[in-house]
């Protein structure tokens, strides 16, 4: 364990509204990171179906050629993108039906895939929980994923700037696992009988926010495991929109849920700018190792 690392980022954590100290942290830890640890594919896996909504031909090729990349081992895969969803829940229930993996993946087609050994990650995040994601919170205390700031949140999303650098948000550094109420939606793993219980509420949800925190909030409740497996690093070419039409469905989603929203937190997570992203999975082992 690296002490003065170790220090920076328990300050971070408290302070993600100081540049200076998030830079002294990503200083430390691009000393201290060496390589990534990588994980071997386990022999036996369930089948997998992936499911994708984009309207883009440019980015859902590039969608497929990662995905290929990501999955070119795992045995039994089938990848579902539908071009013509009326919302994300409606064409999630649709891809979901139209495919037969035991395992369903329901993601955003303008990721890539941070780590080699993505897959086997994937694979060791199966055997912990039934539903699970790369972002998501321990306690649920307003309509979005990290609104309760670094004391709740868990994300470990890297996004690319204008200028393309990348910035890795830092939020739950710590174990790779972690047991939560809710989930972002950039990447949601489900076992099918899970998405079969619950299913997404196309009715009351009818658009393209807040589906994931009521699904995943749903699955909560029912009893299924859901849970943040922080190293399913992934770069997301896109940050979310929270405008008026965000508003309306996180209007539905509290008055669905009968919730009591918290004060949303100031400074929800500190971000860590880096030139390329090429090192990005060594930084987070070493910080998450701290």
């Amino acid at each position: 364990m690296d002490a003065a690392l170790s220090e920076l980022k328990r300050n971070a954590a408290l302070h993600p509204e100081q540049p200076g100290l998030c830079n002294r942290l990503l200083d430390r830890a691009m000393r201290v990171a060496t390589t990534e640890t990588r994980l071997a594919l386990p022999a036996s896996l369930p089948s997998l179906a992936v499911v994708c909504c984009s309207i883009k031909p440019t980015v859902e090729a590039v969608f497929r050629d990662e995905i290929a990349r990501a999955f070119a081992q795992w045995p039994e895969f089938d990848l579902c993108v539908l071009n013509d969803a009326r919302s994300l829940c409606e064409a999630y229930n649709r891809g979901a039906a139209a495919t037969r993996g035991e395992w369903i993946v329901f993601c955003h087609d303008d990721i890539r895939f941070l780590r080699e050994d993505f897959a086997a990650r994937l694979a060791a995040a199966m055997q912990r929980f039934d539903v699970f994601g790369p972002a998501g919170a321990t306690r649920l205390l307003g309509p979005a994923a990290l609104w309760g700031g670094p004391a709740t949140g868990l994300a470990q999303v890297s996004y690319p700037m204008p200028d393309g650098r990348i910035v890795a948000t830092l939020c739950g550094l710590g174990p790779t696992h972690a047991r939560a109420e809710v989930l972002d939606g950039v990447f949601i793993g489900v076992r099918r009988s899970v998405w079969a219980d619950v299913r997404f509420d196309e009715a009351r949800f009818d658009a393209f926010h807040l589906y994931d925190m009521d699904f995943s909030l749903s699955c909560h409740r029912r009893g299924h495991a859901v849970g943040v497996a922080q190293d399913l690093h992934l770069l997301h070419a896109s940050t979310g929109e929270f405008d008026e039409r965000w508003s309306i469905y996180a209007d539905r989603f509290v008055r669905k849920h009968n919730l009591v929203v918290a004060p949303a937190h100031p400074n929800p997570t500190c971000g860590l700018i880096l030139e390329d992203a090429t090192r990005i999975a060594a930084m987070y082992d070493a910080l998450n190792a701290a």
